[in-house]
């Protein structure tokens, strides 16, 4: 069966989450410990800014015995020794798929619609595949959660307005800011959350934007594109003083920029005021430069009150994105609860070819080759008929596997003495 462990930004606060997300390079070490310490076949983990969720299947149901074991081994993982079991949630077979859909969706997000989630939630689920850690359960429901994405998006109307936190930060800034169009920006993380409000930014006619990155190359790269100007990671700090509003965006997991960075930012241009605008999880900047009086520092946890205006024009999209999601839901159950049929009729098949064959086998010495031709055959459609009906009915007693109760009894009632 299929679960789900995790904890979002309705969960947790910003400082939480900060604990629990997980760098990219730490994705897969940390998958195969929970996967050699758990009674797991499949995991897929994905960490956001607003999230970190683990997806994962077993061969029994998801309990709240198997979420506390999971609790367990994440601290450890982690090496979180306070208890944050409280801030977790735990979804396990038709409300753990519910809650994929629902997350890839945008349903979920602080951003309703917002669609980096995508992106996010594939890479995740092409990581865990390109590691072996999937299994057929959770990449059949993860394509299937593939699917309703597509279907939600261009059957309803949930992307109008507001669709990244990039955006939302920008909208942010431009209220903030005086002369908006001539503040100078500074970018730093030319990841998909930089490159989004780097073009939403020019989008709004800021003219005078930079961008930098841990890696060089793709600094540069973006900037080529989309005509801004690159600098060098190495050097970022000594440009602090020349920008208006400072976007960081990266993996980094630490503080990138300091008190004392901004103190003597501060210092070389007169007290001029900044705007800082934190959309990494963990915190990429000192959050006690809140304390300074010419500076607004803001995190993902703070754009929520602009994120709500927004939400109120794509309300109405939810509830169709919500037929979606269910009936898309109810295809996954009837598809997992026919899987757990399969050893019985594996069982059923096996056992009724093999008497088949055993009889037959005890009569073909006295039969002429021809006749024992046509008993074969006749035996064959009346063993697979036999079969199919049998089949049939299994699936009839259980609901298609919804009721599992009898199956251990069924399946003794088809073994045959030898």
């Amino acid at each position: 069966m299929i679960g789900i462990l995790g904890l979002n930004h309705k969960t947790a606060s910003i400082d939480v989450r900060d604990k629990f997300s997980i760098a990219p390079d730490k994705i897969i070490p940390t998958a195969e410990y929970l996967m050699q310490h758990s009674e797991i076949t499949g995991i897929v983990i994905i960490a956001t800014c607003n999230r970190t969720e683990i997806y994962y299947s077993r061969h029994t149901d998801c309990t709240s015995r198997s979420r506390a074991h999971m609790l367990k081994k994440v601290h450890e993982v982690l090496d979180i020794s306070e208890d944050y079991s409280d801030y977790f949630y735990h979804y396990s077979k038709a409300d753990a798929i519910k809650h994929l859909f629902t997350v890839i969706s945008g349903v979920d997000s602080m951003v309703i619609g917002e669609n980096q989630i995508v992106n996010q939630i594939k890479n995740a689920y092409l990581t865990a595949t390109e590691a072996n850690l999937t299994d057929a359960v959770l990449m059949r429901m993860f394509q299937k959660a593939f699917e309703c994405s597509k279907r939600v998006r261009s059957e309803t109307e949930i992307q109008k307005g507001a669709t990244s936190i990039g955006y939302v930060a920008n909208d942010l800034c431009e209220k903030e800011a005086t002369d908006f169009k001539n503040s100078k920006v500074l970018i730093i993380g030319a990841g998909e959350t930089g490159v989004l409000s780097l073009q939403n930014l020019k989008h709004r006619g800021v003219k005078h934007i930079s961008i930098t990155n841990r890696t060089n190359e793709k600094a540069l790269e973006v900037a080529n594109n989309l005509e801004a100007n690159p600098i060098l990671f190495a050097n970022f700090h000594e440009h602090l003083s020349s920008v208006d509003i400072i976007i960081t965006a990266t993996n980094a997991g630490k503080y990138l920029i300091s008190k004392e960075d901004v103190e003597k930012a501060l210092h070389d241009r007169d007290n001029k005021k900044q705007w800082y605008i934190d959309l990494s999880v963990p915190r990429n900047i000192d959050k006690n430069i809140n304390s300074l009086t010419a500076v607004k520092l803001f995190s993902v946890d703070d754009l929520q009150k602009i994120v709500d205006s927004h939400s109120e024009k794509r309300a109405l999209s939810v509830d169709g994105a919500t037929i979606i999601i269910d009936e898309l839901v109810s295809d996954s159950i009837a598809w997992l609860n026919s899987r757990s049929l399969r050893p019985v009729i594996n069982s059923i098949t096996n056992n009724l070819q093999e008497l088949s064959a055993k009889e037959l086998n005890e009569y073909k010495n006295n039969l002429t080759p021809e006749l024992a031709k046509e008993i074969e055959k006749y035996t064959n459609l009346l063993t697979q008929k036999c079969i199919r009906s049998f089949i049939r009915n299994l699936k009839d007693v259980t609901k298609n596997g919804e009721s599992t109760k009898s199956l251990d009894s069924i399946e003794q009632l088809f073994k045959f003495d030898s």
